[in-house]
Formats: C-alpha cells, structure tokens, sequence
C-alpha cells in the first residue's frame, strides 16, 4: 500500500531526560504532528504516523514501516513538551533521517517545526534530508505533495527550503491570514496508538495520586491528551523561540465552540480526562476564558486541565469559574525574582507574585511556577533571591530552568557563532548530561547549572514545601517526589570541572 505521507515523531527521551524519564516525566501525544495529520487527510491525502517515543525506532521498525507505508513522503515536526524542546530533539529527528537514508536512499524526506524554522538553511545544509519546512507547514506539506503528483511546480511551493543545482533554494511561507480552523481543523487522534498509551506529568495529577491502584501510579496518568485553543504569543521575551514558527508577535484563536468539540471526542470516544492546554498565553483574553469554561460547565465534564498564563494576566474574578469548568493547574511563568533581571530580557510585569499565587491557590486551583537561572543580568545574589521567592511561594510544582539562547530566540541571535553556546544540539536539553546553559554576565556556565541542580533539591526537599505538599495530596505524592529528588542527573559540565 503506497501512501501519501508518513508523519514520525521523533525523540529519545532516555537522553533528554535521563533517568527521569522512566516515570516522572510526561510523554506527550505529538499535538503539532496530529494537527498536521488530519489537515493533510482533509485535503484529500492519505497519511499514517508513528511516535517513536510509544512506538521505538531501530532498523526493523524503519524497514516496516517504509515497506508497509511505502510514503511518498517521510515528514519530521521537531516538537516537544514546549516550544523550547524542539532544539533538544535535533540529534533525534538527525538520526532517524540518517537511518532512512541509509536503509533507503532514494525516500524523500522532510523536516519542520520550531528549531528548523528558525535554521532552515542550516538545517538542510546539515541534516540528511531533502527539504525543510518553514513555518505552520500544512500549505507546505500539501503543496510538496501536489508537486509529487505532477500537479505544481516545486518553485510554487511556499515555505520550502531544497536543494536545485548545487544552491539552496527558498519561498516565503503563507501569510498567516486564513482563520485557523480553515487551515487546521483538528486531531488525527485515530493515527496514534492509542492516548491511553501516553501519560501526563506526574505534577498534573498528584491530586489523584492516593486513588491509584498501581505502584507508580501510571493508572491515574493515563489516558493524556495535549490540545491547543490558540498560537502564537503576543510577547516577545528575550529567551522565547515561538515566534520563530510564526514569524511574527501575535496570537491566533480557533473557535471556541471547535476547541469544546475536540474535548468533547477525547472524553466521549477516547476516555480522557487529563488534558494540557498547550496555549503559550491561554489566560489572556478574560471573555474568552470566562466562556470557555461557561461551556465545559454545561458539559458536566470531570477534567483535569492544565493551562498557561502571565503572572499579570490572571483575573481574580474568574478563578471560580476556572475551577469549576476542571482547570486544575495553572502553570505562571514567574521566570525570576528580580524586576531589573526579568527587564533586561522583555519579561517584565505588573504587581506581586505572592498575591497572584495565593490568589490562584485560594480557589482550590494548583500552582506550576516556572523559574530561570542564569538570565543574563543574574548574578549569586539575584539567583538566591530567586531560589528564596520560590521557596516563600510554595507552588504545588515548579520547574527550574537554566537559560538557553535557543535558535529563534533574540538570545540566540545575540551569541549565534560564539563558543558561549553548547556544542550540539543536545546540549540543549535541560535535563540532559550534556546540557550546557547560557553564562551571564557575570557567573560562569558551570556555576549557573550547579546553582540549579542544587535549587532543585532544596526546594523539593524543604520540609514546609513537603508538609504543604502531604497535607494537599498525601503521602504518596512525598513519596514520589522523594523518589525524583533521589534520582540521579548527570551533568558532563560538572564533571569535567569546565566553565
């Protein structure tokens, strides 16, 4: 059976996350790729996917899957759990399309998504592939499809990067003018193998941890469903690759009567309830929140929903009916402590934190706050200041990131060819043994990571965070929180002793 185009989802967690991804983290359903899918059936192409995260990848599975698909077309979206995962996933997406080549030199294959985007003619000057997507990708995908049909010249294809004569070739993506759901109407939910074999965080469902039959309380976990109701961010944070994608500082809706009717299908036909909105700024438009869970309430859905929103975004008078609708979790991009650090890169807001999250936790929602080390005004003091605000907040989660000046990212124009950043692209992974995050202006490298790690412990082992945490969920979630702290993360910086 030959078909159009094969989507693979590519990654290695093992790698980017070390041990960690055995149980703690998430392993996402490929919501850009699935996007992708059902736009390229509907405009009348056949198209299958495989998720080498559930599905594996070595020479066997290739073999098959090349010889039952027989694609015209291999497609890569370099995505992950969040715009900054895509670099990281680079050495993944490289090798699989080696592979390909290897064991069929003669497919065609492309690659996308963010990182791509952002270095298109680095990316096909580098990688084992035949064309790089630019931008959103469908009109690209489906217009290169055309031109295997004989039905458009390749010069006719918009956001394409190829090779012709020796030289590289380019013509702008699409402008973003066609209403969302025109272009990217839904999920191919039915292409994956199955959302009962994907799991959220563990965070997102702590508040069923002691319910859980399963020793590692998977069951609770799964079935896991990411979706977005809108793109784009109208922001420009120095440290922030989306735009890359888009090319431009804007946010785009779908319908929120569409958004509730793919909730209603991964409820009603596939049994989720773990949803992650995967939105960069869902909390943004008060109206338009205070709707959508007008019409999750109507539905009587039992959700356990995950969204994003600005610290200065979030409406008081709204947290009543968030909760109500099953938005359990809103994750805060508090970044850092100190308004002159988060100046200094675009990421500046009104008000106080402390107020927002008590807020926020007040009306029964949890708290993810995300913080950064190493931005590029910290220094010892600011970066203690910002380890004592998260220890004072006691969010139900947080994550701690170092800062990486990721391709698409105003950081990363600012030191693009310098020795400042990592050596290959799997340095970029946050957690992984060969990350290597940003020096500031005045702490090394080597010194912002150990600062993180070290953060990291303290707080998730700060007996009035943990007392919090077993007076909220119990003490299965101590338990697993234990287990992740005591979860080792090798970091080839620091044992080399390099700056």
């Amino acid at each position: 059976m030959s078909e159009d185009v094969l989507f693979i989802h590519p990654g290695k967690q093992d790698a980017e996350y070390q041990g960690l991804a055995r149980e703690f983290t998430a392993v996402a359903p490929p919501v850009w790729t699935a996007l992708l899918a059902h736009a390229a059936r509907s405009r009348g192409f056949d198209a299958c996917v495989h998720d080498v995260n559930i599905q594996g990848w070595d020479d066997a599975t290739a073999l098959e899957l090349l010889g039952t698909h027989d694609p015209t077309l291999v497609v890569m979206m370099v995505y992950g759990h969040h715009p900054s995962a895509s670099t990281q996933t680079m050495p993944a997406a490289s090798g699989i399309a080696r592979d390909i080549k290897r064991l069929d030199p003669g497919r065609t294959v492309a690659i996308g998504g963010l990182h791509p985007s952002a270095l298109p003619a680095r990316t096909l000057a580098e990688e084992p592939v035949d064309y790089v997507i630019q931008g959103e990708g469908i009109d690209t995908i489906t217009g290169l499809l055309g031109h295997k049909r004989g039905q458009i010249p390749l010069s006719d294809v918009r956001g394409l990067w190829y090779r012709e004569d020796g030289q590289i070739r380019f013509h702008p993506p699409v402008a973003l003018d066609t209403p969302l759901e025109a272009a990217l109407d839904g999920y191919a939910w039915d292409l994956l193998p199955g959302l009962d074999r994907y799991r959220a965080h563990g965070m997102h469902c702590f508040q069923y941890f002691e319910h859980s039959v399963q020793a590692d309380c998977s069951d609770v976990r799964s079935p896991y469903a990411t979706l977005f109701t809108s793109l784009g961010c109208p922001y420009a944070c120095d440290y922030c690759s989306v735009h890359a994608l888009s090319g431009q500082s804007s946010i785009r809706y779908w319908p929120l009567e569409t958004v509730i009717s793919w909730i209603d299908t991964l409820v009603e036909k596939h049994g989720v309830r773990n949803i992650r909105i995967e939105d960069e700024l869902f909390i943004f438009s008060p109206s338009r929140v205070e709707r959508f869970c007008e019409l999750l309430i109507e539905r009587g859905h039992d959700l356990n929903l995950w969204v994003y929103g600005r610290v200065d975004a979030i409406a008081p008078a709204l947290l009543r009916k968030m909760k109500r609708a099953g938005i359990a979790w809103v994750c805060l991009g508090i970044e850092s402590a100190s308004e002159r650090v988060r100046r200094d890169v675009n990421k500046a807001f009104r008000g106080g934190v402390g107020a927002v999250v008590r807020s926020i936790q007040d009306h029964g929602i949890h708290v993810l706050g995300n913080f950064m080390f190493g931005l590029p005004e910290d220094d010892p003091s600011t970066m203690t200041e910002t380890l004592h605000l998260a220890l004072e907040l006691k969010c139900e989660f947080v994550n701690f990131y170092t800062t990486m000046a990721y391709p698409g990212s105003p950081l990363y124009d600012r030191h693009a060819g310098s020795d400042l950043l990592p050596r290959g692209w799997d340095g970029y992974a946050q957690l992984g043994y060969e990350c290597r995050p940003l020096p500031t202006r005045h702490v090394s490298a080597r010194e912002v990571l150990r600062f993180r790690d070290e953060a990291f412990r303290r707080y998730f082992t700060d007996p009035g965070y943990l007392a919090r945490v077993q007076s909220l969920f119990g003490g299965r979630v101590v338990e697993h929180i234990g287990k992740m702290v005591s979860t080792p993360v090798r970091r080839r910086l620091l044992e080399e002793g390099s700056s």
